[in-house]
Order: structure tokens, then sequence, then C-alpha cells
């Protein structure tokens, strides 16, 4: 895959594939500088740390880090190399794939990276999120799966992020209705991609996997919480389905998604709620207390402003014993 030099330097600004001992810039810090390089961090690329300081006006010791992080190029092409040999692509705003909802929405906050396997171009597609408690009973449960059916009815894919209970269920249920699903996971995508089940979903190019993390990474808390402004940015629309009352991941992403305005949050007021889904309607998400009502909330979808990134500082796929498709996704989240 030939690279722009815009997406090279992006990669080895930020990608934490090198066990080198080096500090990435984090997306603050990647944002910050593409702004004082209109845009083209490749104009970097072969210079020294006088220039960049002088260029970018930052401390020599900014400047080194930056020119040092730029020479990690040879050594991460091989990694890049070995990702794509595995199903897995690396991409950055200035390739094709990379969704324009995530800078667009999440601004500053946007993973600069981010590692996808399959049926890339539905990254670009808003769809339904469909998230919740992995602790959701029966009624919450055929919530969380007669509104992933409304939207395979639609050919929206649906969007979640993998964990147990609500996020599987409505994935599952998107999937075996014929549709589609974008999975943002907290968990290692390399190790969900070696289950033969995940691999022919992804060949039939109904399913794409994508995190902004390490695609070797294990699963960690704090990803999980990274993730969840993601699949709210990515959807046109996020169902809560169940969420605790002040604590959890759930109540975490949706509470966060409504402050910062990450995406049009509704939430479920009807049999099988969650004990925070009222105080969810307070703070803003819409109410849905019929399921009807996901029909409407997808027919006319909130316009949200462009967030500010420049700082200034077929057939479903048979998986036999192996259970249903997306529990391999969840088998840590």
């Amino acid at each position: 895959m030939r690279r722009s030099d815009d997406a090279l330097a992006t990669i080895a600004l930020v990608s934490r594939l090198c066990a080198d001992g080096l500090r990435p810039l984090k997306a603050a810090e990647f944002w910050k500088l593409t702004s004082q390089v209109d845009e083209c961090p490749g104009r970097l690329l072969g210079m020294n740390a006088s220039d960049v300081a002088e260029l970018r006006g930052v401390p020599m010791s900014e400047a080194e880090r930056t020119v040092t992080l730029l020479e990690r190029s040879t050594a991460l092409a091989f990694e890049l190399e070995g990702l794509e040999r595995s199903g897995i692509r690396t991409l950055t705003q200035f390739d094709e794939h990379y969704p324009e909802r995530l800078t667009d929405r999440l601004g500053f906050r946007a993973p600069p990276l981010l590692y996808a396997a399959g049926a890339s171009d539905l990254l670009g597609v808003p769809g339904l999120g469909v998230v919740g408690s992995r602790n959701v009973g029966e009624a919450g449960a055929e919530v969380a799966k007669e509104a992933a059916k409304r939207a395979a009815a639609r050919e929206l894919p649906v969007v979640s992020g993998g964990a147990r209970g609500v996020d599987q269920l409505a994935m599952d249920a998107a999937f075996e209705a014929g549709g589609t699903v974008t999975g943002v996971l907290a968990d290692s995508l390399v190790r969900k991609l070696r289950n033969p089940a995940v691999r022919a979903a992804i060949h039939d190019e109904r399913v794409v996997l994508c995190t902004p993390y390490n695609p070797s990474a294990g699963f960690s808390a704090g990803n999980a919480m990274g993730r969840n402004k993601l699949v709210y940015a990515l959807a046109a629309v996020t169902l809560v389905v169940a969420s605790e009352l002040g604590s959890g991941g759930t109540w975490t992403g949706a509470n966060e998604s409504l402050d910062h305005r990450f995406g049009h949050v509704a939430v479920w007021r009807g049999h099988g709620e969650g004990a925070g889904n009222a105080r969810l309607e307070q703070a803003g998400a819409a109410a849905v207390a019929d399921i009807a009502d996901v029909d409407a909330l997808l027919d006319e979808p909130i316009a949200f402003p462009s967030a500010d990134i420049h700082l200034d500082h077929t057939e479903p796929v048979a998986t036999g014993e192996q259970g249903t498709l997306f529990e391999a996704l969840a088998s840590t989240d």
C-alpha cells in the first residue's frame, strides 16, 4: 500500500507499534503539530531538530523528540507490512477510508491512527449505535436485538463496542438479519482475527473491526472508556438500551457524549431500561419509548457542528459450537 508523506509522518509520530522506548505523540499533541505545519506533517520528514524548532516555534527538546519519532519509518515499515499481511490496515486522516466523522465530531480527541480489518468503507457509513450494560435483562436484550434488526432492514450498519451484553446482542442480531456491523474494539484486534467465524464474516465484507489502540494490545478498562466516544461519533444516532446509574462504561460514555456533543444520544425509556436511563434523558438524551421511534431518529438525525481540531495550544456465517459470532469479540471486554 503506497502512502503519502503526510500519512507516513502521522504513523511515525503517533504509532506504538515499535517497542523502541520512545514516547509517541498523544492525539492532542499531534493535532496541535498538524495545525502548526498547515495540516501537512509530511513537511517535517528530513528536517533536523533546528529546522523543526524554527518552523514550529517550540523548545529544542520537543523538536528533537519530533525528529527522533520521524526517524522510525524503516522499523515501522516492517510492522505495517506484517499487519497488512494479517488483514489489518493502518488508517490516518490522509488515507481514503479514515472516517471524517471522527475529526468532525471529536476534534483534537480524534485518534490520529485507526487500525481496521474488513469492509473499511463501512467506517464512513453513519449507522445505528447500540450500547448498554453487560448485565442487561431479557426485556432489554430484546430491545437491543429489535433495534439492530431495524438498522439492518434499512441497510445501515450497527455500530457498537463488542462488549458482553447489549453490544454483543445487537451486533449478532444485525448480522443474523443480513445486515452489516462496525465494531470498535478495546481488545486485541490481532487475536480477534484468529477466530474462523470472524475471518469468514470479514471475508464476506459485512463487518469492519477497528481500534485506535495497538492492534496487539489486550483489553484494559481505560481503552474501553476511550473507545466509547468513537462509537457515538461513527453512528448517526446511538441508542443506550440499559445503563447503570452513576457508574460504569455505558453511563460514563453516554454522559461524555452528551457533554461534548460527540454524537446524537437516544435512551430507551420502556420495559427493560436500566437504572440510569431516566437520568440520561434528563441530561439531554432523546427518549425512545417505542422501538418504532428508532426509525424516526434515523430519518431525522441531528446535524452537529464540526469540532475545532486546530489547536492554538448475504448469509450469516455458521459458527457451530463456537457460539455466536460476536461472542468471539466479547471474550474479555
